[in-house]
C-alpha cells in the first residue's frame, strides 16, 4: 500500500523519536561504514527481491537525498517561503544506474555531503532554523521540521540496511573488530618512514594480475610508478583518477610483473581484512608534502 504524503511524515517523525536530530544525522555515517566494513561487495549489491534495493542503492539515494536535503536547507535559508520542488527518489536511482554502484564510493558521498549540512545546522540560530519553505507535496516545512524528518529518514534506512546485512552475511558473522595495539616502538624507527601525499594522475590494470594496478602518480619532484593491488574491491580504476592519497616513497624500487614500482600506497584496513580505503589529507595539499 502505498503511504500518503501526511502518513510518510507521520511515520519518520515517530522514528525519529523525538531525540536530537544533529546527533542522529552525525552520527549516520559512521553506523553506515561500523554495519558494512569488511561485507563483500556483491552482498553490497544484492536486492533482496524484485523491487526491492540493495545495500548499493540505499547508499545511493542516500548521497541523492543528502544532496537535496543541503540544497534546501541553503535555499529556505536565503529565501525563507520559497517552494520546495520534491523529487522523484525511484528515479533518481534508477536513472543512474546505481545498482551498479559502488557502495563504499556512495558512502564517501554521503559522508561528505552529511558533514557539511550538519555544520551548516550548527551555525543556524534558532530563528534561522525556523524559517520555512512550501513543500509542493507536503506543505509548509521549517528548516529544523525538515532536519527532524531527515534524522528518521537515517533511522529508516539504517533499520533496512541492518537487515540486509543479516540476511546475507553467513550465519555467525560479526563486525569488525579491532586488533591488539603492537609493541611499543623507537619514534625513530616512525621518523625513518619517508609518506607523502600524491596525485594518481592514471591508472591501468595490470595484465594477467586479478588485484594489480600501475597508478602513476605526481609528487613535487616528479611522477612515480606505484604498484597497487587494488583492482578487487574497485570496480572502475576510473574512479580514482585525479584523487589525492598518502605513499611511502623511500622503500627500495620493485619490479611486479614486469612494472617498476617507486613506492607503496599506504592504504587502511587491508591489514583487518576489510576493504582498503585511501589515507587521504583533509583537504588538497600540494602533492609531495609528507605527513608526520
Amino acid at each position: 500500500m502505498t503511504e500518503t504524503f501526511a502518513e510518510y511524515t507521520a511515520r519518520l517523525l515517530a522514528l525519529a523519536g523525538g531525540a536530537d536530530p544533529l546527533e542522529v544525522l552525525g552520527s549516520t555515517p559512521a553506523r553506515i561504514g561500523q554495519l558494512i566494513a569488511g561485507r563483500p561487495t556483491g552482498d553490497l549489491m544484492r536486492s533482496p527481491g524484485e523491487g526491492r534495493w540493495s545495500i548499493a542503492q540505499i547508499l545511493s539515494h542516500l548521497a541523492d537525498s543528502e544532496l537535496v536535503f543541503g540544497y534546501r536547507i541553503r535555499i529556505v535559508l536565503s529565501e525563507p517561503g520559497r517552494t520546495i520542488e520534491a523529487y522523484d527518489q525511484e528515479a533518481w536511482v534508477a536513472t543512474q544506474r546505481a545498482e551498479g554502484s559502488d557502495p563504499f564510493e556512495s558512502l564517501a558521498l554521503f559522508t561528505a555531503l552529511r558533514l557539511a549540512n550538519v555544520r551548516l545546522l550548527r551555525r543556524l540560530t534558532s530563528e534561522e532554523r525556523e524559517r520555512f519553505g512550501t513543500h509542493a507535496e507536503r506543505g509548509r516545512e521549517s528548516i529544523w521540521h525538515m532536519t527532524t524528518l531527515d534524522a528518521g529518514h537515517d533511522r529508516n534506512h539504517l533499520t533496512q540496511i541492518e537487515r540486509l546485512v543479516a540476511q546475507f552475511s553467513p550465519a555467525g558473522a560479526r563486525g569488525f573488530t579491532a586488533a591488539p595495539v603492537k609493541a611499543t616502538i623507537d619514534p625513530a624507527v616512525l621518523e625513518q618512514l619517508d609518506v607523502r601525499a600524491g596525485t594518481i594522475r592514471a591508472a591501468t590494470a595490470i595484465a594477467g594480475a586479478d588485484r594489480l594496478a600501475l597508478l602513476t602518480v605526481a609528487f613535487a619532484d616528479r611522477e612515480r610508478p606505484i604498484v597497487a593491488g587494488i583492482r578487487t574491491e574497485r570496480p572502475s580504476l576510473d574512479a580514482i583518477v585525479g584523487r589525492q592519497a598518502l605513499f611511502v616513497v623511500n622503500l627500495p624500487v620493485r619490479t611486479i610483473r614486469g612494472q617498476q614500482s617507486e613506492g607503496m600506497l599506504f592504504d587502511i584496513g587491508f591489514a583487518d581484512g576489510l576493504r582498503p580505503a585511501f589515507a587521504v589529507p583533509e583537504w588538497p595539499v600540494p602533492d609531495g608534502v609528507r605527513a608526520g
